[in-house]
């Protein structure tokens, strides 16, 4: 089999917080996540492969793509695409002006243009003679189910969906589509997108994961790509900055290390501004891209000071407003309230 390349949940967008504008007029956040989508691309001619995935959420804000995030992604696609490789676009949810995958209603349309194959619907995509990935797009639960049972294969198929998978992110409710139900079908492979977390569930099953981190609703998670090969499915930690908290269990030895290229949020218990200012000072001057310092008196009152860069306030507010609630599934929480932030505000 030849290899091939899985990336997904790019989620190609704007992003507000700890972001400029480069020489380019092109987003630096937006600008890491078409690096990374190069990056995967050459990995996969390394390897001796001509076929990259993309296994859903290709765009962020719903039923609204900017130009100014529209052109510089068709222009790495094509690069791609002249470079090559065959490049399959898989709709997820966030592709989609509605609630279902169609040609008109999907952004990802638009990158039939470059040269890309675009999974709007079930797709078959043959690597060689007697090997197959098929590609379902985002659907709901039960009719994913129909559409998995109806496949006839002969063992040397994978399947690429958009779906979140039980167990994938702790926390998460069940909905029905676990592991075990997965294995049972037969597929050599099923690869998810859609949670925004890389995980190797066993008998063949994996979540994706997104290609890099986006909010702070990722801390913790693996960001990256996949190679997938007769020798396995090798996942490839992003080289974008990633999201990171620290706190009172954060050994102080590993703080350079963790927040070097990366955006931070740290706890610390103090009330000082002075005090305050030089952590701050001291995690930029480590190489943090971003600081976001929550601080907490002695009395037990929190107290939630801003982000380095301007345009995160809102963000984290809701964010930290989450985490000091009672509430139930909190990381559910937290993702439904970034996409209706993306929604409203970053329009």
């Amino acid at each position: 089999m030849r290899p091939y390349g899985v990336i997904s949940d790019s989620h190609n967008h704007n992003w507000s917080a700890f972001s400029s504008v480069d020489s380019d007029g092109v987003n630096t956040r937006l600008k890491w996540i078409l690096d990374e989508t190069l990056r995967c691309a050459e990995a996969v001619k390394r390897a001796g492969g001509d076929t990259l995935f993309h296994a859903g959420d290709l765009f962020h804000v719903r039923g609204s793509v900017a130009p100014s995030v529209l052109n510089p992604t068709l222009a790495v696609y094509k690069k791609i695409v002249n470079s090559g490789i065959k490049v399959v676009i898989n709709a997820g949810n966030h592709d989609l002006e509605g609630k279902e995958a169609n040609e008109l209603g999907s952004a990802i349309t638009a990158l039939q243009e470059v040269g890309c194959y675009v999974g709007n619907e079930v797709l078959h995509h043959r690597l060689d003679e007697t090997n197959m990935v098929i590609t379902i797009p985002w659907m709901p639960i039960e009719e994913l189910k129909k559409q998995l049972s109806g496949i006839i294969h002969v063992g040397r198929t994978d399947v690429i969906i958009h779906a979140g998978i039980d167990g994938v992110i702790p926390g998460l409710p069940s909905h029905g589509l676990d592991r075990d139900y997965l294995q049972k079908l037969g597929f050599r492979r099923i690869l998810a997108g859609h949670y925004h977390n890389h995980k190797d569930l066993g008998d063949g099953v994996y979540s994706v994961g997104a290609l890099t981190h986006q909010t702070w609703s990722d801390i913790g998670t693996k960001a990256g790509f996949l190679i997938v090969s007769d020798e396995g499915v090798k996942w490839h930690s992003t080289h974008a900055p990633s999201f990171i908290e620290l706190d009172e269990r954060t050994d102080p030895d590993d703080i350079p290390l963790l927040v070097d290229g990366n955006y931070v949020r740290a706890k610390i218990f103090t009330a000082k501004e002075s005090e305050i200012s030089a952590f701050r000072q001291t995690l930029m001057d480590a190489g943090a891209l971003g600081v976001n310092i929550l601080s907490q008196p002695p009395t037990g009152v929190t107290r939630v000071a801003s982000t380095v860069k301007a345009g995160a306030s809102m963000e984290v507010s809701v964010e930290e407003f989450i985490k000091s609630q009672d509430f139930n599934h909190k990381p559910l929480v937290s993702k439904a309230c970034s996409e209706i932030l993306a929604e409203i505000t970053e329009r």
